[in-house]
């Protein structure tokens, strides 16, 4: 269960007020709530099969909602292949935790982006994801669904190949929804753009961060914003070396700021859960072994891995 606390609470909200304050550019915000169709086009990839996973797979896609009397949920949403309604097997589930201020409804793109991959991605309109309260119980839902006769989901959820992203606050749902729920071990893979786990290690301690064992690739931009404020690299090295995943790589994305982390990101984060959760042997070439493209990624910095 959740083992949150006062001070932690109160070191969000100050934090969130500090990021709140520290944004004037309405641009800049504007950026971090909205990803619009095509974003692709406005990056320039220079990892060929970064490329190849940041523009969409095989799959075409449609979308289930469902309302939820939870007021942090609001809406569940749910991106699937739509060969899902006819093929009698069990798809991957990644659940996305959104950032400060942002509602699952606010970034479509992403979402249906990674569901033509061959996921499952559910996402929701909590705008504090940081507790992983909210994401933990979407997660629940949709176990429960995979389990009752009458869904659209029943027996299409593979239980055994969860995923987890986040961006910024999202990014810190990413390490309390993965170590602090009784259905944290459901989780195989994990990514957290532009999110530490400083403030809640500031709070909690560092013994939840040992309970995080699914593999995790964690990203943050080199941008003033990014880099002097919300993810310093001091700290995505201390997040990276903290947790108890024996799989973990981290790196930053050159000219890139936390407002456009989620969608510049994105690339290998599919990469990513389509290595651990499908088998993907060419995602994994994005990441594992010697010759593994992001270490030799002109747009990335800052590498590290842990047994990749």
């Amino acid at each position: 269960m959740f083992r949150g606390c006062w001070k932690t609470i109160m070191c969000i909200i100050s934090s969130v007020i500090m990021l709140t304050s520290c944004i004037s550019c309405s641009s800049f915000w504007e950026k971090i709530q909205t990803v619009g169709e095509g974003y692709q086009g406005k990056f320039e990839y220079k990892g060929t099969l970064e490329k190849k996973y940041a523009y969409d797979g095989e799959y075409q896609v449609e979308l289930f909602t469902q309302e939820d009397s939870d007021e942090r949920i609001k809406l569940l949403q749910v991106y699937y292949p739509a060969n899902l309604k006819t093929e009698q097997r069990a798809w991957p589930l990644v659940l996305m935790a959104n950032g400060t201020g942002i509602r699952a409804s606010k970034y479509k793109a992403v979402f249906r982006h990674l569901a033509s991959w061959g996921f499952i991605v559910v996402g929701n309109e909590d705008e504090w994801t940081w507790d992983g309260k909210s994401i933990s119980k979407s997660l629940d839902i949709m176990v429960k669904a995979n389990a009752d006769p009458s869904s659209l989901f029943y027996q299409k959820v593979d239980t055994a190949r969860v995923g987890l992203t986040g961006h910024s606050q999202g990014g810190m749902c990413v390490f309390t929804a993965s170590s602090l729920f009784e259905n944290s071990h459901l989780y195989k893979a994990l990514c957290t753009q532009s999110g530490t786990a400083t403030l809640l290690v500031d709070s909690l301690g560092t013994g939840f961060m040992n309970d995080i064992k699914a593999p995790m690739l964690l990203m943050g931009g080199c941008g003033d914003f990014d880099a002097k404020a919300l993810c310093k690299l001091d700290e995505l090295q201390k997040s990276y070396e903290g947790i108890g995943s024996e799989q973990r790589i981290m790196g930053r994305i050159k000219g890139t700021d936390h407002g456009d982390m989620l969608p510049r990101g994105d690339a290998y984060m599919t990469a990513w859960m389509r290595y651990w959760l499908c088998g993907d042997t060419e995602a994994g070439k994005c990441f594992v072994g010697p010759d593994a493209e992001i270490l030799n990624n002109e747009s990335w910095q800052d590498v590290s891995r842990i047994d990749l």
